[in-house]
């Protein structure tokens, strides 16, 4: 199941929340080793103080959280240009009311063993439809996140292209890619994976274009 986790709306979901920041914390600490974690066992940085949505994935079973994602317009701070600059060709590319960044994209190790066939994670791909029907809910044409390669490579296999804008090699060895996506409905390659996600009704964003 899908939630839209809006500003106001955070202390009325904080359990899915510090589930969330939990699973980011064994992704971005634990695996990863991009960030530090914190004494709690979360993994939370100043972005999450600031303007954004959250979409949560939670098991239809257990309603544990299994995945999740951080949008963020990029008319403010991002990660992307605070962290990553060095990805952008210019410090001020992609800064518009119709691109949002995502961000802390992840998925339990254990949703591995929850797929459709042999096919795609099923919390990958609700979250991917998630973001998708989002942006084009909000008038959002795009969306840019640095990811793996890995995850570039896997999105592409089930149709959701990216425009690579730039590419490198981390501090710990992992080729990492700064990609943009297209939101556009007439553009939307997922549309098809709702019969395997279930339907989700999009937040409407006040800070949307």
């Amino acid at each position: 199941m899908i939630h839209y986790i809006e500003p106001a709306a955070r202390a009325g979901h904080g359990g899915l929340l510090t589930e969330y920041f939990r699973l980011r914390k064994t992704v971005f600490c634990d695996e990863l080793r991009w960030v530090q974690p914190n004494e709690d066992g979360t993994e939370t940085d100043a972005f999450d103080q600031l303007y954004n949505i959250y979409i949560l994935n939670t098991d239809d079973a257990t309603g544990a959280v299994n995945g999740g994602v951080r949008l963020m317009p990029t008319t403010g701070p991002t990660l992307l240009h605070k962290v990553w600059p060095d990805m952008l060709p210019d410090a001020d590319d992609f800064r518009s009311p119709n691109i949002w960044e995502a961000t802390r994209f992840c998925v339990a190790p254990q949703s591995n063993a929850s797929r459709k066939g042999n096919f795609v994670n099923r919390a990958t791909l609700a979250l991917s439809v998630a973001v998708m029907e989002f942006g084009a809910a909000n008038g959002i044409s795009a969306v840019i996140g640095v990811c793996e390669r890995k995850f570039f490579d896997m999105s592409s296999v089930y149709g959701a292209h990216a425009e690579i804008v730039s590419f490198k090699t981390d501090a710990n060895g992992l080729e990492i890619c700064c990609g943009l996506w297209s939101t556009r409905k007439e553009k939307n390659t997922l549309a098809w994976a709702k019969m395997f996600t279930g339907a989700s009704e999009p937040v409407l964003s006040q800070q949307a274009a």
